[in-house]
């Protein structure tokens, strides 16, 4: 005969059956047998073990725990998932979105705007009271930051106590203690850059206006100047190595810029030439020492020793594309070398005008769209041959200080190198909301380097195309995306997203009215990475294998050819370029009408949450002062709106 189990045994038995002692379950169905539903063994009436899945191990199997034998189906994690996504989709899409969308990071912000001002207004000062200015900041920021130290430290580190306070205080004082530290290196560089050009013996000479015997070395290629107004000049950046003044010889280097006839048009970069002339003060925007205005024909060149392997990039390049397309287009065979590396000199007057209209100019300069093209091509190439990612990385940025090194270390190709970096990054490293942080930090950081990009043009649209794209790139796609596909969405928010925060601006530059700029821009988007990837190669394959830059400028003259087809029919459209008011008038009214426009896409899209919007501020409006929100007074406000823009626009 069978001895009973130990009580141990049984006890722990029934403790895990969720069954008394003797064996019989709660519901009276011995153990073992009947259906074994999913509440079977619960032991969920039975007072005495109530209690027990609290007690019991957590690594018990499921079949074995009392508390998860008694899910039922609709309790399982699957059951919970699908129930997620019914309440996901039923839910509005911008309710979704408007969840996840991160606050934008707005610390670095301050900063920006100060070293931006900063040195806006100190490069026109003497260099005393800009370093005197620096000095006054960074001895703030000294004072800032022991401040945010000693807020921080004196919180008590307990949980229980609210930290709004202090934690905001102490989060105040850093962010003005970055800020004076930045001001503060911005304008110590202002200091130092017009210390040397205020106080040198070369600059001194020059600035007052003698006649100066000059060996000068051409930085830049010469730039035909207003074609068709004049006597035909050129400009370049040069810098002044050697000049002799009234027997007395001094030594540079001082920065100057050049303005002569056109036969000055043909001296390459790099080269080294003597002239005479005397130096006529500069703007107060331009990072030169003066206007320099040779009073001789270029004398004793001489091309840069050793000969320059990027000079044989474009000399290959240019002739890849000469060949291949003179003839078939002459503007191809322009805009071809601008497309890549930015050499506007052969394309033609009338297709320079074209683009201007239609807002593709940008195209012909090396933008940070060419350097962001170029990383992510080497990028992406290289660890698609499983190359490491820290070593593919430091290829791609030896790949890119190359093709600076090749289109030339301007600095207008330096910031475009700069801010296609920074794009690049963010998209490559799979962390794109950290564009806003690592744009503020390069414009700090290019400020520095030169104060003068300040008032630069190219350096404010580059920057505000950049932050349009961050700011309204996805948005505008998501909201473009309810009336056409992703991809014509992503096409179409692009340029509209860089439209708005540059048209303001080149308003300035160019006082007329560009209504196919989107349109354009959205026609040309697809063949631009082609053409910038396929002739950067065959510009680099050009000196040792001429047949394939030659292959190379075949298939990018393709693209370039139907840039110039979109350009010159889109300028030809009727109201290609209506009249604009110039200054501050025509920037606002253009500013109105983005913020118009932008408006309008937002209510037609987010209709509910706009309406929302409305009746929740009308409930906080007094009775008399409803109407105003309604959709009479709304359209009244509109119609007159619109009659006085266009009045303001057309001169009325």
């Amino acid at each position: 005969m069978r001895r009973p189990d130990p009580r141990w045994q049984r006890y722990s038995r029934a403790a895990v059956d969720g069954t008394p002692v003797d064996g019989t379950p709660v519901d009276g169905t011995p153990v073992g047998g009947g259906d074994v539903g999913p509440n079977a063994g619960a032991g969920a009436g039975h007072p005495a073990f109530a209690a027990l899945p609290a007690r019991l191990p957590a690594g018990l199997p499921a079949g074995l725990h009392p508390a998860r034998a008694r899910r039922s189906p609709a309790d399982s994690p699957a059951a919970a998932v699908r129930a997620g996504v019914r309440r996901l989709a039923a839910r509005p899409a911008g309710a979704v979105d408007a969840g996840r969308r991160p606050r934008p990071d707005l610390r670095l912000l301050p900063a920006v705007a100060a070293s931006w001002a900063g040195a806006a207004m100190a490069i026109g000062q003497p260099w005393e009271a800009a370093a005197c200015a620096g000095a006054s900041c960074l001895a703030l920021c000294v004072a800032w930051a022991a401040a945010a130290w000693w807020m921080q430290a004196g919180r008590r580190p307990d949980p229980r106590r609210p930290a709004a306070g202090g934690g905001r205080l102490a989060g105040a004082a850093a962010t003005a203690a970055l800020a004076a530290l930045c001001l503060g290196t911005v304008l110590v560089a202002v200091a130092l850059r017009q210390h040397d050009r205020q106080t040198a013996p070369l600059a001194v000479a020059a600035a007052s206006g003698s006649q100066l015997y000059l060996t000068i070395e051409v930085s830049e290629g010469p730039r035909v100047l207003n074609p068709g107004m004049g006597p035909p000049q050129v400009a370049f950046g040069a810098v002044i190595l050697h000049a002799t003044v009234r027997g007395r010889a001094l030594d540079g280097p001082l920065p100057v810029r050049v303005v002569a006839g056109m036969d000055w048009a043909h001296v390459p970069a790099g080269s080294t030439v003597s002239t005479a002339g005397a130096v006529a003060p500069g703007g107060v925007q331009e990072p030169v020492a003066g206007i320099l205005r040779p009073a001789t024909a270029p004398l004793d060149v001489r091309p840069a020793q050793g000969g320059s392997p990027a000079l044989a990039f474009r000399a290959g390049w240019l002739t890849a594309a000469h060949q291949a397309w003179a003839r078939a287009s002459p503007d191809v065979a322009g805009l071809l070398p601008g497309m890549v590396m930015g050499d506007r000199s052969a394309s033609p007057p009338g297709l320079d005008e074209s683009m201007k209209t239609v807002g593709l100019t940008h195209l012909t300069a090396v933008s940070g769209a060419n350097c962001t093209l170029v990383l992510s091509a080497l990028m992406l190439g290289l660890r698609t041959l499983h190359a490491p990612r820290a070593a593919a990385g430091a290829a791609a940025v030896l790949g890119l200080a190359g093709f600076v090194a090749v289109v030339g270390p301007d600095p207008s190709v330096l910031r475009a190198a700069v801010m296609g970096g920074i794009g690049c990054a963010a998209m490559l490293s799979g962390r794109p909301r950290r564009i806003g942080a690592l744009l503020s930090a390069s414009i700090v950081v290019l400020l520095a380097a030169n104060p003068w990009l300040a008032l630069d043009y190219a350096f404010i649209l580059s920057v505000l195309a950049t932050l349009g794209l961050h700011v309204m790139g996805q948005r505008c796609a998501r909201w473009l995306g309810a009336w056409m596909p992703a991809w014509a969405a992503q096409a179409v928010a692009i340029p509209f997203a860089a439209q708005l925060f540059c048209a303001p601006v080149i308003v300035l530059l160019q006082p007329r009215l560009a209504l196919y700029t989107v349109p354009a821009n959205m026609a040309v988007a697809p063949v631009v990475a082609l053409v910038t990837t396929v002739g950067t190669l065959g510009m680099v394959a050009a000196p040792v294998l001429p047949a394939l830059a030659s292959g190379c400028a075949l298939v990018a003259g393709a693209g370039s050819w139907w840039v110039s087809v979109v350009a010159r029919w889109m300028s030809q459209l009727p109201a290609s370029a209506l009249p604009w008011p110039e200054g501050g008038k025509g920037v606002v009214l253009m500013a109105l009408l983005n913020t118009g426009l932008l408006g309008a896409l937002v209510a037609l899209v987010e209709r509910r949450r706009v309406a929302e919007g409305v009746r929740r501020l009308r409930r906080r409006l007094p009775p008399e002062c409803r109407f105003l929100l309604g959709f009479g007074s709304l359209a009244g406000c509109s119609a007159v709106s619109a009659a006085l823009w266009t009045a303001a626009v057309l001169g009325w």
